[in-house]
C-alpha cells in the first residue's frame, strides 16, 4: 500500500513541468546537483551500488541480533527490524537487477522507494539497538555498539548512494518531462501547407 501511494505521488510530481531545463550533459552545463548519468556511468553506478549491497548483507549475516536482549518481547522487535532490513538489500539488489537490463523512468522510481525503505529500516534497527532496555549485561551493551556501529556504517554509506540516485532520477524524470513537453508542442504546432 505504501509502495502505490509513493508511486502515485511521484506520477504525480512528474505531471508538473519543473524540471525541463535539465539537460543529459556532463560538461557543468545545468544545475551542479542534478546529473543524469551516461549509460556507462549508471552501469558503474548501479554496479557500486549491488557491490555496496552485497557487502551490507555480509555484514548483517553476521550479527546475531536478538542475543543482544535478554527480554523476549525486545528480542523479537529486533529480530523483526533486522529481517526487514535483510529484505529491503533483497529488494533494492532485484531492482538493481532489473535496471541492468533496462533503464526506464518506472524502474528507477522502484529503486529509488526501495534504497528509501532500506534507510527506514536501518534507522529503526538502529535506534532499536541502541535502546537501553534492548541490552543484556555488559557483553550485550559491547556487541549492541558494536552492531550499532555497524548499521550506522551501513547507513552512512547508503545516503551518498541515494544522493547520488535522487539527483540522477531527477534529471532523468526532467528530461523524459521535457521530451515528452516537446512532442506536445510539435502536435499543437500547426504543419505547413504545401
Amino acid at each position: 500500500m505504501f509502495r502505490k501511494t509513493i508511486i502515485a505521488a511521484f506520477a504525480l510530481l512528474g505531471t508538473v513541468p519543473t524540471f525541463a531545463h535539465v539537460t543529459h550533459s556532463t560538461t557543468g552545463q545545468g544545475p551542479a546537483a542534478l546529473h543524469l548519468m551516461s549509460d556507462d556511468e549508471f552501469a558503474t553506478f548501479l554496479g557500486h551500488l549491488d557491490a555496496d549491497l552485497i557487502g551490507s548483507q555480509e555484514k548483517f549475516k553476521k550479527m546475531d541480533v536478538k542475543s543482544v536482549s535478554l527480554d523476549p518481547q525486545q528480542s523479537a522487535d529486533m529480530k523483526r527490524s533486522y529481517d526487514r532490513c535483510l529484505q529491503s538489500l533483497e529488494n533494492s539488489r532485484e531492482e538493481i537487477q532489473k535496471l541492468s537490463q533496462k533503464q526506464t523512468l518506472k524502474l528507477d522510481l522502484f529503486l529509488l522507494i526501495d534504497l528509501n525503505e532500506l534507510a527506514r529500516n536501518l534507522d529503526a534497527l538502529d535506534q532499536g539497538l541502541l535502546n537501553p532496555v534492548a541490552v543484556s549485561g555488559n557483553g550485550g551493551v559491547n556487541k549492541t555498539v558494536s552492531y550499532a556501529r555497524t548499521v550506522l556504517d551501513i547507513d552512512v554509506e547508503l545516503a551518498a548512494d541515494i544522493s547520488t540516485f535522487q539527483h540522477h532520477f531527477l534529471a532523468f524524470t526532467g528530461v523524459v518531462d521535457a521530451t515528452l513537453d516537446q512532442a506536445e508542442y510539435d502536435a499543437t504546432e500547426p504543419q505547413p501547407q504545401k
